[in-house]
């Protein structure tokens, strides 16, 4: 079969339809070479790219043969299979395989090259090639082929297939197993997702699958060990879900193996790892990996004192967790930047008061602690100082509701009600006097009468008047020294009290 723009023999032609061997072995070198990951204390793990795989266009999936279309049939509407022969052994059918036609003219027999153009249909049947005996090549493509019916029969000659520029999006991994002459198999330009290790009966056969629509968060990490020598453009897939769009297959499992490795630690042997994004560098020759730790619902007591490096994400809610030192002396935390503590016995937060953690994370989760009080200027400090903070959650804790703190509070929640995502359900309770109930009332709605005692508002209300009164003070003051200063230099006469002074 001739692929689009060549004139090589048939048995050549795999050479043109997938990247060149040399090339792709450049690729693979240079990208295994350049892969350093080190999830140990290093904050940042890069993998070298010899060049932008985002661009990578997939050759050559069109089969000349296929180019030239032959006239539709006459009859209306009605879009049978038609079938062209070229001497000496080849057989171009297109919309589908009439078989009868090519057993009645005696073809079958003598068919070694089998190319089906456009095939019409969502299924094709392996099965129907055990009617060409003496089988060798056969290729297949057409939009509307979504997957395989069967897996392909025995077939004693069959030793290239070619399925290319269709919608299939599954295969198994026995589908070409009985084809115990295979050499080449080319898949590439189709809609796969995910493939299992292909098995086969023969020796080496070169595999080719580049510009399928891969999705790496599935675990193809087989693909790093024995054997994987025979996916040879493996260095140029590259993923198109919408988590690692546009990052090489290969590059994103060695990252996933290396995690999984890291995971195995003592501190964290019970809790799951997962890459959660590629980050493209500055200058777009190296990924910095974004981990994600999950330690939720594991019986922990304190803060995990190992993370891999490069961990940004840690879910470790529903533990017995009563302190966040961990966060300010323990460097393995210096790039988390979103930590979920919901649901543990967390008392305080004042320890993270000025320090770094606090200034660059991005999102922090105290739900259903047992807080009922923090520094509401170090939290609003610190998001004043953070271009990164996303999102606080509160709720669910027992936030007493004494008078200062509350209005204090109060005002916090409410300039700062986009950031603090569950502001509308943080509560604070008070005891009433009487009988020592306790009283739960909405933060964001309560006044002074709810919450301060008689005493205590008339004090507020106290210090609130003489503040008044103070800062008007020291507006007269200085009114008074600037209308001094200009009498001064316009007339050069001193204040009243100046020249009563002896």
């Amino acid at each position: 079969m001739k692929l689009s723009g060549q004139t090589t023999s048939p048995l050549a032609t795999h050479h043109r339809g997938n990247v060149p061997r040399r090339i792709t072995s450049i690729i693979s070198v240079v990208v295994i070479n350049a892969l350093v990951v080190v999830f140990t204390n290093v904050p940042i793990v890069t993998a070298q790219l010899p060049l932008s795989l985002q661009n990578l266009v997939v050759e050559n999936v069109a089969i000349e043969e296929c180019s030239t279309r032959p006239p539709l049939p006459n009859s209306i509407g009605v879009h049978r299979p038609v079938c062209q022969f070229a001497p000496p052994d080849s057989t171009v059918c297109f919309r589908g395989i009439d078989m009868k036609r090519i057993e009645a003219i005696g073809k079958a027999n003598q068919t070694r090259q089998l190319i089906l153009c456009d095939w019409a249909v969502r299924t094709f049947d392996p099965s129907v090639l055990t009617k060409l005996p003496r089988l060798e090549r056969f290729a297949l493509t057409g939009r509307s082929l979504q997957r395989l019916a069967h897996n392909f029969p025995p077939l004693a000659y069959l030793r290239m297939v070619n399925i290319t520029g269709t919608r299939l999006n599954q295969t198994d991994a026995d589908a070409f197993y009985d084809l115990e002459q295979l050499q080449v198999l080319n898949l590439r330009g189709n809609e796969l997702e995910q493939i299992e290790q292909y098995r086969f009966r023969s020796g080496h056969v070169e595999i080719y699958l580049q510009g399928n629509l891969w999705n790496c968060t599935n675990d193809m990490i087989w693909l790093l060990r024995e054997r994987s020598e025979q996916y040879v453009d493996g260095p140029s897939w590259v993923c198109k879900d919408w988590k690692y769009t546009g990052r090489p297959v290969l590059t994103a499992m060695e990252y996933k193996r290396v995690v999984q490795e890291s995971c195995m630690h003592e501190e964290i042997w019970n809790c799951s790892c997962h890459v959660s994004f590629l980050r493209l560098s500055d200058n777009g020759m190296s990924f910095h990996p974004m981990i994600m730790v999950n330690c939720s619902d594991r019986g922990f007591y304190q803060l995990p004192q190992y993370l891999p490096g490069n961990t940004t994400v840690l879910h470790i809610s529903g533990n017995k967790l009563d302190s966040v030192d961990s966060l300010t002396t323990n460097e393995h935390y210096q790039s988390v930047q979103d930590i979920y503590l919901d649901h543990n016995r967390i008392t305080s937060i004042d320890i993270l008061e000025d320090t770094v953690w606090l200034d660059h994370f991005r999102i922090l989760s105290l739900r259903g602690n047992k807080l009922n009080r923090i520094r509401v200027y170090t939290v609003e400090h610190a998001i004043e100082r953070n271009p990164s903070v996303g999102k606080l959650y509160l709720s669910n804790n027992p936030w007493r509701c004494g008078c200062r703190f509350a209005i204090r509070f109060q005002r916090f929640l409410r300039k700062h009600e986009s950031l603090v995502a569950d502001t509308r359900n943080i509560t604070c309770y008070f005891i009433h006097d009487e009988d020592g109930s306790k009283q739960y009332l909405p933060v964001l709605t309560l006044t002074p009468n709810d919450i301060c005692r008689e005493s205590e508002h008339n004090t507020a209300a106290f210090y609130n008047s003489l503040s008044i009164v103070f800062a008007s003070l020291i507006v007269l003051i200085f009114t008074k020294l600037a209308y001094d200063y200009y009498r001064y230099r316009k007339y050069g006469k001193l204040p009243w009290l100046i020249m009563k002074m002896p």
